[in-house]
């Protein structure tokens, strides 16, 4: 399980575990090689929710709304059927 992300108060050090220094022969220079910081599913949702075009972000909208509208408003189905209730009393 991944450790919890470090607080924001605390500054950030660059951690051997995550930079990792490579050399190659086609090239002279060295290439430092970072791994992002894994995003939580809310910043992954958001960054998502950015790239989508205005357009798209109506569409969603809507389909939201109209969720929203078949939950708070349920379709009650009538299926017409009244069973007769019956008397308490003498039969005759």
């Amino acid at each position: 399980m991944p450790s919890d992300p470090p607080s924001p108060t605390q500054a950030q050090r660059p951690s051997p575990h995550r930079t990792q220094s490579t050399t190659s022969p086609l090239r002279a220079q060295n290439t430092t090689v970072t791994r992002s910081v894994p995003l939580s599913p809310a910043q992954a949702i958001a960054q998502a929710w950015m790239c989508e075009s205005a357009e798209s972000q109506q569409q969603w909208r809507m389909a939201d709304l109209r969720v929203k509208e078949q939950y708070l408003n349920p379709i009650r189905w009538d299926t017409g059927f009244r069973p007769e209730k019956k008397r308490n009393g003498a039969k005759m």
